[in-house]
């Protein structure tokens, strides 16, 4: 018997079959999409997703009124215009300095890692080519050279030197009347913490460089300055400063001149916040002094000072801690012909009040010999006012007290002499000259201060003769000069240990 299957019956299987493979199609797409996704995103999908939205612009803060965030904005503006405006006016009076030493024994320095010469920046003071710098940059220079923000390029001399404020005179040969704008001083005094700075250098190579910040403190005391009568009353700044930047300016909002940039405080030797500047008005008596007479005219009291610290204060019966305590007073000085004792707190010079040491001797080094100041005392639990004139260093109490911490005239050292009239600077040999040129004996020329001397007369020669004469000092030496109408008949030994005889002429 034939079996005939159902023709319905097998329709349906047929659609059966179809149904669950499409429905089989259908899950498995589903799963590749939900894998596809699950890799997609990098993640379960059971972890949070990020979500994405196009942002629109939103209007102000209830907090924040429209009309003062224009008042803001429009007070930024006009901070960085102001900015920008002396930048502009500042960045051109701002030189790059590179010295060239011919001192084959010199030893390296931050400004200088080789030894063979030191690079950092300076500022136009005068119209006269006149430029003031760090001392620490030209110590031991031979050569000295200018670059302005133009990249114009001129030889300098050195005019005068202070080892005591770390402060130096150089001099370029003027330019066309109208060419050399010098920098507008400010009173430093006026400065006060949290006022916006510039500084203007040439850190690290970078030619013309402007970082801004503010003033963080006033009368800081590193005692970076390594003179015996160092005078350090620094302006603190957290404008960014680095080597290169020495000798460079610190300005106001008006462009005026109200520091030096000198030293870094840092453990790492570049900016970590902490910058130093000469203040501005100390500048300027000591820049006076240097391009008037080579060296720096100071008037001297004759005291040994410390500061007031809580327990001074408390056994002294001072109701606060200011003040300098008086620890010596030198025989002959001004202080003791003036009655200055021994165990005195000196609270005030003038009208400045005294907070500490540094402060006062940055205040006493803006006179000359000759003036007089008025000293507020405590003495016995109440204050007395003195007189005092300040002495010089020609007064024998003065000369000797300076000579027996081997400091001579304008704070150049005992062995050395400035010496204007010549444009030179000469110091007697040490040891280390004696072996460098084998023996021979003679004077050195510890610098070249003019452009009019020969160029076969350099830093570092040695002067065995003038005009046929032996010298073995610089007082030898002085007298000499002293003596000598037009010019001397110099025998100079240069590095080469060659010998040859120069003609000076006395410079004009």
């Amino acid at each position: 018997m034939d079996t005939q299957v159902p023709v319905r019956s097998a329709t349906r299987a047929s659609r059966m079959l179809r149904f669950l493979a499409g429905a089989s199609l259908t899950i498995i797409g589903l799963l590749t999409g939900i894998l596809v996704m699950m890799l997609s995103e990098g993640g379960a999908p059971d972890e949070p997703r990020t979500e994405f939205r196009l942002v629109e612009r939103v209007g102000l803060p209830d907090t924040l009124p429209e009309e003062e965030f224009s008042e803001g904005l429009a007070g930024a503006l006009q901070l960085s215009q102001a900015f920008r405006s002396v930048a502009n006016r500042a960045v051109p009076m701002v030189v790059s300095i590179e010295t060239e030493s011919r001192w084959r024994l010199r030893r390296p320095t931050e400004d200088d890692p080789s030894g063979d010469g030191s690079s950092g920046s300076g500022v136009v003071i005068t119209p006269h080519g006149h430029i003031v710098t760090n001392y620490h940059l030209l110590e031991h220079a031979a050569e000295v050279r200018v670059t302005f923000a133009d990249r114009s390029e001129h030889d300098a001399h050195i005019v005068g030197m202070d080892p005591s404020t770390d402060l130096a005179v150089i001099r370029i040969a003027p330019l066309p009347e109208g060419e050399l704008m010098p920098i507008t001083f400010g009173d430093s005094d006026a400065v006060l913490p949290g006022d916006w700075v510039l500084a203007i250098g040439n850190p690290l190579n970078l030619a013309s460089t402007v970082t801004a910040g503010i003033v963080s403190a006033l009368g800081r005391s590193v005692e970076i300055i390594s003179s015996q009568l160092r005078v350090e009353n620094f302006i603190q700044t957290d404008a960014a400063i680095n080597p290169g930047n020495s000798g460079g300016a610190l300005v106001n909002l008006h462009g005026e001149l109200i520091g030096i940039n000198t030293a870094i405080a840092t453990s790492s030797g570049f900016y970590e916040g902490y910058g130093l500047a000469i203040p501005a008005n100390l500048v300027l008596r000591i820049v006076h002094d240097l391009i008037d007479f080579g060296e720096v005219r100071r008037g001297y009291m004759g005291v040994s000072l410390t500061n007031v610290d809580t327990r001074l204060a408390r056994t002294l019966g001072l109701g606060t801690v200011h003040g300098a305590f008086v620890e010596r007073v030198h025989v002959g000085s001004a202080a003791e012909k003036s009655g200055i004792q021994v165990q005195d707190v000196i609270l005030r010079l003038n009208d400045q009040a005294v907070t500490q040491t540094n402060q006062l001797q940055s205040a006493v080094a803006l006179y000359h010999p000759g003036d007089e100041v008025a000293l507020t005392l405590w003495r016995d639990g109440q204050q007395k006012k003195v007189m005092v004139t300040l002495l010089g260093q020609e007064d024998p109490a003065v000369s000797a007290w300076l000579s027996s911490i081997g400091i001579r005239s304008g704070g150049i050292p005992e062995m050395a002499r400035y010496f204007p009239r010549w444009g030179l600077v000469l110091r007697n040999m040490q040891d280390r000259d004696q072996e460098y040129f084998a023996g021979r004996r003679g004077v050195i020329i510890e610098k070249v201060a003019d452009t009019g001397v020969p160029e076969e007369i350099s830093t570092s020669h040695l002067i065995e003769r003038m005009n046929n004469s032996r010298v073995r000092t610089v007082e030898q030496a002085g007298e000499i000069l002293a003596e000598a109408r037009y010019g001397v008949l110099l025998l100079v030994v240069d590095e080469e240990l060659q010998s040859r005889e120069v003609w000076l002429e006395i410079p004009e």
